[in-house]
């Protein structure tokens, strides 16, 4: 079945008009992993990946870089719309390391400028660098620079699918599409 007829079809997708279908996130996603592992000849990169939006961009891209690799995850917290805190899986040593960050959407800057400056204040790695599977620079509010960019995505609209949430729905679908607002 094509991205097409499962955006209308009622399974996974319903609601979302295909942005990117599964064969152009697969090509660019591969053309990342390509151009990172170019960028990082000697490996060791440690990606860590923002939950829940990266899940399933992070798994693809892993498998896309050809070196040798950590993987973890950090989620942040809010309260009263203030971001309040970072919290991270297991305590692991950063300084002197090259960490990726993956990101699902980067929207106005304000929440990835946030998590960057808390990891270079704390981690202290060697480099850090951001992966984006959507970056939509027309939104910034912040400047917060996006070092690889799967897609720009100036169209209007809540975006969703391959691992991007609207309302906690459409997740599981494999193209990237814009959610109906209701």
């Amino acid at each position: 079945m094509n991205d097409a007829s499962n955006a209308s079809s009622g399974s996974k997708g319903q609601g979302l008009s295909v942005v990117y279908t599964t064969e152009d996130i697969a090509g660019r996603v591969q053309q990342l992993g390509i151009q990172i592992a170019a960028d990082f000849p000697n490996g060791n990169i440690a990606c860590v990946g923002v939950l829940p939006n990266s899940m399933v961009f992070m798994a693809d891209l892993i498998r896309a870089i050809n070196r040798p690799l950590t993987c973890d995850f950090l989620k942040v917290g809010t309260e009263d719309s203030k971001r309040v805190d970072v919290a991270f899986g297991q305590p692991n040593d950063f300084s002197a390391r090259d960490v990726l960050l993956i990101q699902g959407v980067v929207d106005t800057g304000i929440t990835l400028s946030f998590i960057t400056g808390h990891i270079e204040e704390t981690w202290k790695p060697r480099t850090l660098k951001v992966a984006a599977l959507i970056n939509r620079e027309n939104h910034r509010k912040v400047d917060c620079p996006v070092d690889y960019t799967c897609f720009e995505l100036s169209k209007e609209g809540f975006v969703a699918g391959y691992g991007l949430g609207f309302r906690e729905q459409h997740r599981g679908a494999p193209f990237l599409g814009l959610a109906e607002a209701s």
